[in-house]
């Protein structure tokens, strides 16, 4: 089905025109397997209660009390409920000319980043956690509508427009916490990769080819997020297996430099007493006991 009314169509900006709803339900499903459809209008999908399947472009996305799909104008999609009750809120809009009586899409997007952002998307459907915000504009959007007068068919497209803007800002902050999260799985699997491989001789181009990034913006995220560098990060790791090593085994301190990935003992000499202010000689006589070693150091796990 062609995409009429698509959101992400310009003219909708440039011109006059406002959101406009042409369908609202509220329904509750159960055990229901809706076949594949598409709408000319613009969809919003709420679950009020219960969970649900919504499957779009070969994506089967799960659903729960809380989440809602914005489904863009000509998307085939269906909805599958297996079981229990869903409670579901939609809306279906589109766009119509404003006459001057309402602000238009172009004076909305010029007043919101967000909104401004969402309509770059160009996403068929977008899936939101709502922390409630949307739901309220909903209710009140769908009161508005049920009473059908001329001030409340004005404070219905006033109700649209602010939803439209919560929807756009919810969009925004997921796509940031995407964005974070994603960092924080690199700089991750950096440190992963450091502890599986601090016993070789590996430099920050090893790492950054593990996780598929350039060196420069891996150490930029890694710094940022570990307060210290991936180099830091390694010699630390480094010092605490020699720790280890030293309190807790009897492998000669001229072999230890080998077990954490230095070619030099000198280096690691030099190293180790920079970290701990003792030499390696000093460190393992003071962990000594009458027993041989003291079963009581801890390893530190700095992952």
């Amino acid at each position: 089905m062609e995409n009429l009314f698509s959101l992400f169509n310009p003219k909708w900006a440039l011109e006059e025109y406002r959101p406009q709803i042409l369908a609202y339900y509220y329904k509750q499903w159960i055990d229901f397997h809706m076949g594949f459809h598409a709408h000319q209008t613009i969809e919003i999908m709420y679950v009020i209660s219960g969970t649900c399947t919504v499957v779009a472009r070969d994506q089967t996305i799960a659903m729960r009390k809380g989440d809602l799909i914005m489904l863009d104008s000509g998307v085939e999609h269906r909805l599958s409920v297996d079981g229990n009750p869903c409670r579901m809120l939609n809306v279906e809009f589109v766009f119509a000319e404003c006459g001057g009586s309402y602000p238009s899409l172009g004076q909305l997007a010029a007043g919101s980043p967000a909104l401004r952002q969402l309509l770059d998307r160009g996403e068929p459907y977008i899936v939101l956690r709502d922390p409630s915000d949307v739901y309220h504009t909903l209710k009140n959007l769908v009161t508005e509508l049920d009473t059908g007068s001329g001030e409340h068919t004005m404070m219905a497209n006033l109700l649209i427009s602010q939803l439209l803007i919560r929807v756009a800002r919810l969009a925004a902050e997921d796509r940031k916490g995407n964005s974070v999260r994603q960092i924080d799985r690199y700089v991750r699997k950096a440190a992963d990769y450091i502890h599986q491989h601090y016993d070789a001789d590996i430099q920050t181009r090893d790492i950054a080819a593990a996780v598929n990034l350039h060196p420069v913006y891996l150490q930029r995220i890694f710094k940022a997020s570990m307060s210290m560098t991936m180099t830091e990060y390694l010699s630390e790791l480094r010092i605490e297996k020699a720790k280890m090593l030293l309190a807790r085994t009897d492998v000669p301190i001229i072999e230890i430099a080998d077990y954490i990935g230095l070619n030099s003992r000198q280096y690691f000499s030099a190293m180790f007493k920079k970290h701990t202010g003792l030499s390696p000689a000093t460190y393992r006589k003071s962990r000594e006991t009458v027993h041989g070693f003291d079963n009581q150091v801890a390893i530190v796990d700095i992952r």
